[in-house]
Parts: structure tokens; sequence; C-alpha cells
């Protein structure tokens, strides 16, 4: 059966796979392409289309590991936390490249709650949500609530993720002239970016480059050291913009920013939700840029909750506003979970309906779990 939900949640998989492909073997009603569905779904399908061409250089540079050291770009979780194979919960999870974990979404969501419930493991270590940035700690199970918009990968800390930058040539697949690089704090890291010209053997001859790129971390203290490409000349763009984004940061009191051991001061720094950003315009790329940030506990330190899950679900249900702050009131109370199930069943004298009692019933067992 053609569905919405299931068509847009095989697209986000493939998104975070090798393979992103729109196809069937035959039939008129395989509504495989993305304009056939209403515009809400339409929408997101295009954000996630858009997602995936910019990983492109992550992409390439994963399957150039592959190649090189037979380290494949997917690897079941289970591989390194045998335990989990026994956890049909947590046994679909896998790591993506270097840097990524994916957590697929395999279930319906609960219509009332307009969420996808999720059961998963992060394995040790500090995590953070590739989309939002918010942080994880590892080593421990959640249990977690997506929107259709929303899908669970995670970052390891220090992860880099170089992203190409897509303007109005969105078919173009070649090396890209604006880059976007991720950066995730928590740990210090070094990523090598591969590139060729997309086609040809002739990386086989040499006809590739390098850009190493050297993340030192510290509470106070973020450097980063792009390095010149090493390699051919001649394959890469000689200049690139480059957008550094530094999630789940603070903007530091302190930010210098050099080429070649030249400072730049044609930058331009701002905070957009939970990201410190630094865009530096056409960088040489045979040259080092060198970037260093200083600020007092510049990473943002808070660590998601359920609560903040929670609020969510209750601030987008068709409810009365007053009825939402008695939910409030019960939920984010201290009483134990048994008393807060009985105040739960007492709204319905104040018109809860019994379709939504249920669903705060079933929230408030996955409060209990954690």
């Amino acid at each position: 059966i053609e569905d919405s939900e299931l068509y847009l949640r095989y697209i986000e998989l493939a998104t975070f796979s090798p393979i992103f492909r729109f196809s069937a073997k035959r039939g008129t009603y395989y509504k495989r392409e993305p304009w056939r569905w209403d515009i809400i779904t339409y929408r997101l399908v295009k954000t996630y289309c858009k997602l995936r061409h910019e990983l492109i250089p992550y992409l390439y540079t994963e399957n150039y590991k592959y190649h090189k050291n037979y380290l494949p770009i997917v690897e079941p979780l289970y591989y390194y936390y045998p335990e989990i194979y026994d956890e049909p919960e947590y046994r679909n999870e896998y790591y993506f490249g270097t840097e990524l974990l994916v957590a697929p979404i395999t279930k319906p969501k609960d219509d009332v709650m307009n969420r996808s419930v999720e059961k998963i493991f992060l394995p040790k270590g500090v995590w953070y949500d590739f989309k939002t940035g918010k942080k994880f700690m590892g080593n421990k199970r959640y249990i977690s609530f997506f929107k259709d918009e929303d899908y669970p990968v995670f970052a390891k800390a220090g992860a880099i993720i170089p992203l190409a930058i897509i303007d109005d040539n969105i078919n173009n697949t070649g090396l890209p002239e604006k880059m976007e690089i991720n950066i995730f704090p928590g740990n210090s890291n070094t990523y090598k970016l591969y590139e060729d010209d997309g086609y040809s053997s002739l990386y086989e001859e040499g006809y590739y480059t390098i850009t190493s790129m050297d993340f030192k971390y510290s509470l106070d203290n973020y450097s980063l050291e792009i390095s010149p490409t090493e390699g051919k000349n001649g394959l890469i763009p000689a200049k690139r913009d480059y957008k550094i984004k530094f999630r789940n940061t603070r903007k530091p009191e302190i930010i210098n920013v050099d080429v070649g051991g030249i400072k730049r001061e044609d930058i331009k720094c701002y905070v957009e939700d939970n990201d410190f950003i630094i865009e530096i315009p056409s960088v040489d790329t045979k040259k080092k840029l060198s970037i260093n940030c200083t600020g007092n506990n510049i990473e943002i330190d808070a660590v998601r909750i359920i609560n903040e899950d929670i609020f969510g679900i209750i601030s987008d249900l068709k409810i009365e506003t007053v009825l939402k702050e008695k939910i409030d009131a019960i939920i984010f109370s201290d009483l134990p979970i048994e008393k807060k199930r009985i105040e739960i069943r007492k709204l319905r004298s104040v018109g809860l309906n019994q379709v939504f009692i249920k669903m705060f019933i079933k929230l408030l067992e996955y409060i209990e779990e954690i």
C-alpha cells in the first residue's frame, strides 16, 4: 500500500545508506516520484534529497576508505556490541562511515502523539544529534520521539562532517567550490577528505587530492586547521568558500582566522540555533586555513532530557490550552509515576478525551523505563 509516512521513512533511511535511488520495477501506481505526493511529503523529501547531495564529500571519502582500507561504510552496531544482536529494539543500528551512527525507524508513528517512538542505544562516549546538535551521553539506552521531518542520526564526539553547499545548479556533482564543515565538540579528531574527478580511473595514477582537517578540542578553546591539499594540482577549485559550523557551541570571546599565516578580516561570524558559524570566503586551497576560538566553556553542556520531548508533544496536541497547563503540572511534578497516572485519569472529568488519557498513560510508561 502506498503510504506517505512509509515512503518518507524510506527516503530518510536511504539518505544515510550506500544507495539512494527512486525506482520501481513496474506499475503506474508505484509512487516513487516525490512530486506525486502531497505538498508536505514533497517538501520533506526534497529536504532529504538536498541533504543527500550535500553529503557527497563525506560519502565519497568514506567509500574511498572502503576501497583503500576495506572498512565498509555500513557496519552493524552488533559488530562491536554483540549483545545488541539479541535485542530487536537496537539490532538495526549501524555506523555510517567513521563519524556517524544511524538508528533506523522501522515502526509506524503513534497517530495521537504524531511522533515515532524509538528505543535507541548509544555506544560509549559522547554523541550529538546530527540535526539539532543536542548532546547525549553514551553507553545508555534512550527513548526518543521523532516527528516526520526528524531521523535518528548521531555524530560522535569530535566528528568532522564535510558537506557541499548546493547553490542553483542542483544537478552539479562536481567538486564543490563552497563547503560547509560541521565540527562536533567533545574530542579532538582528524579527518582526511578525499577527492578525485569522480568518473575516471585516473586516481590509479595518483590524480586525487587529500585535504587534512585537524580539530583540537578543549573546554575553553577550539582549534581547526585545514591543511593545503596534497596530491595532483588542478583537480579541486583553486579557491573555496568555507562555512565552518561548530555544533552545540556558544560564540567565543576571541576568534582568530588566518590563511597562509595572514590574518583574515573579511570573515562573518554568527550564532544560528545552538551552533557557532564562521564564514571565510575565497580560501586558497594551496594554503593552510587556521581557526582558533577561545572562550569560557564555549561548548553548550546541556544534555538532552526527555522532558523537552514531552513538552513538544503536549504543545502540538489538538486539545484545549487550559488542559495543557493541567497536564504539564502533573507530568513535570515530583509525584511518583503511579500518582501521576491517577491524576491524568481524573482529567476526564474536565473534558480530556480518553484517547489522550491513554496516550499520556503510555508516555508515563516510557518515562518509567528510563
